[in-house]
């Protein structure tokens, strides 16, 4: 007899074989999105906290008018006045109130930003040592122009770092998930397989074929069905991650001028990150792989 013929028959079960490609597919598809989720999380954190970290943001309201201690002296000027002696500060970048109307022109429109009154914008940078004592800064410079205002962004950085910290292990725990019941799958399509073909494992048995033979031939079986499956859902992911990063809305103001907004910023990775996702469906391959060989052997050595 030929066992070429009976291996054929014992694995080419082409129902399941469909079943189980379309499971693995859709968990690696699903897998691969939360995997770049919880990446995405984690690098926009990184920006984030890099950017606006020793950072501190002052706002001027009516720049241009007198400051109340006489003199020809704006509000802007004092202010500046005021961070020329302050220590501890590496660069001062003054954002002019243009720059904040064309933020703000795409949403309000020309006419009304022109009629906004918009306070004047100051980044502070300050060296590694940090600046001693912000309430101090602060009190000076609501003396030399009162109304202005010094936020420190540490605590809306811990609370953004907080949030994605609670993306980036939301995102790895459906990966767990995920995985886990593909190899669930994977074992009850194997138990399934090896029960309803125990009649010719008998008879591979009986012409002398071993249980690590049988096993091979469903480790084979599983690996034909998910390897390609594992493909295409990874393409798939891939795929839809594009095109949610290109997605822009518009956001052109009323007088007709032409404004795009993207939906989701430009994806901030870099090669250890599209590493990490392609390992993704290359680990499901594998894990399917040794489950699908254990799941037979046990199976076969109660059967034996």
């Amino acid at each position: 007899m030929n066992w070429g013929r009976q291996n054929e028959r014992m694995v080419n079960r082409r129902g399941s074989a469909v079943f189980l490609g379309w499971m693995i597919g859709s968990m690696v598809y699903m897998a691969v999105l939360a995997s770049v989720g919880a990446l995405y999380a984690q690098a926009i954190s990184k920006r984030w906290t890099s950017a606006l970290n020793g950072v501190v943001t002052i706002q001027v309201p009516e720049p241009d008018s007198p400051t109340l201690l006489g003199g020809k002296k704006t509000r802007l000027a004092a202010v500046l006045a005021v961070l020329r002696v302050t220590p501890g500060i590496r660069d001062v970048d003054l954002i002019k109130q243009d720059n904040g109307r064309t933020l703000l022109e795409p949403w309000l429109g020309k006419d009304l930003t022109a009629d906004l009154e918009l306070p004047t914008l100051i980044d502070l940078k300050f060296l590694a040592s940090g600046i001693n004592d912000l309430a101090a800064l602060r009190a000076r410079l609501n003396q030399a122009a009162p109304g202005t205002v010094a936020e420190d962004h540490r605590s809306w950085i811990t609370r953004v770092a907080a949030l994605t910290n609670a993306v980036n292990r939301g995102g790895w725990i459906i990966v767990l998930l995920v995985s886990t019941v593909a190899l669930v799958s994977v074992i009850f399509a194997v138990l399934s397989g090896v029960s309803a073909n125990r009649n010719i494992i008998g008879l591979l048995h009986l012409m002398g074929a071993g249980d690590s033979y049988v096993a091979r031939q469903f480790q084979g079986h599983v690996l034909s069905a998910t390897l390609p499956a594992c493909i295409f859902g990874a393409a798939f992911a891939t795929a839809t991650i594009f095109a949610i990063a290109s997605l822009s809305i518009d956001a052109s103001p009323v007088d007709g001028s032409s404004a795009t907004l993207e939906v989701v910023p430009a994806l901030p990775f870099d090669i250890e990150d599209w590493g990490i996702v392609a390992c993704v469906p290359i680990g499901f391959t594998i894990l399917t792989m040794i489950t699908a060989r254990l799941a037979a052997t046990i199976a076969l050595r109660r059967i034996s």
